[in-house]
């Protein structure tokens, strides 16, 4: 699978928005975006088996239960619509551990194998951007910070967030069109400043009694 991009070409991006952040979590919103930058966003009908449920979790990404039980898609169809629009294609997200254990869960619940695969949108980026060295500390945070500006709607929605990272591409492509294409000797970051605009993080507070919403990956188990 090739990962060079022309100015025409675009990468693939995915996110997904989830139930809980615990190992018995489950997906319910996706959204990607095809090498056009076409953008696709379903929620999610869980699946019988399917019961967590954080109320925090629905707080930051404002899916109900009740929503996704009305208006969400059917899990078969979904698995069938996104190996359509994806297949053969490295599809990149910003969480890519989280999203792959609840691409997994889709698609298990779906009875299929997903033909595309996940990758992490910071080995992307990393290789195109002037080397460590050669730039100021602050570059990548500081081109988060911009796409997230410019992108309309709230972060923890699935297409907001496909959008956040368009624009994240389109900027590293804009202020540095002469390292478009990557150095495969370059080492790349594995993981993002937690403190950056476009990290996943879990509120600073939560309320009395209630515990904040942990950054356990369940892939791990």
């Amino acid at each position: 699978m090739s990962l060079n991009f022309t100015h025409s070409t675009l990468p693939c991006f995915l996110d997904f928005e989830a139930s809980s952040l615990t190992q018995d979590s489950y997906p319910v919103q996706v959204a990607w975006s095809d090498g056009a930058g076409h953008l696709e966003c379903w929620l999610i009908r869980p699946a019988p088996e399917w019961t967590d449920w954080c109320d925090q979790a629905e707080e930051m990404h404002g899916i109900s239960q009740h929503l996704i039980e009305e208006r969400g898609c059917d899990i078969t169809w979904l698995c069938q619509r996104m190996n359509r629009a994806l297949a053969g294609k490295v599809v990149f997200t910003d969480g890519v551990h989280l999203d792959r254990f609840w691409l997994r869960r889709l698609f298990v619940a779906g009875s299929f194998m997903p033909r595309f695969r996940l990758g992490d949108v910071y080995q992307l980026l990393e290789p195109r951007l002037p080397a460590p060295e050669y730039r100021l500390p602050d570059l990548l945070p500081g081109l988060m910070a911009q796409a997230r500006r410019d992108t309309p709607g709230f972060a923890h929605q699935a297409d907001s967030d496909v959008r956040y990272l368009l624009n994240l591409w389109r900027l590293v492509r804009k202020h540095h069109p002469a390292v478009s294409q990557p150095d495969p000797a370059r080492r790349v970051l594995t993981r993002v400043p937690a403190n950056s605009p476009g990290a996943h993080t879990p509120p600073a507070e939560s309320a009395p009694g209630t515990p904040a919403l942990q950054r356990h990956d369940p892939s791990q188990e």
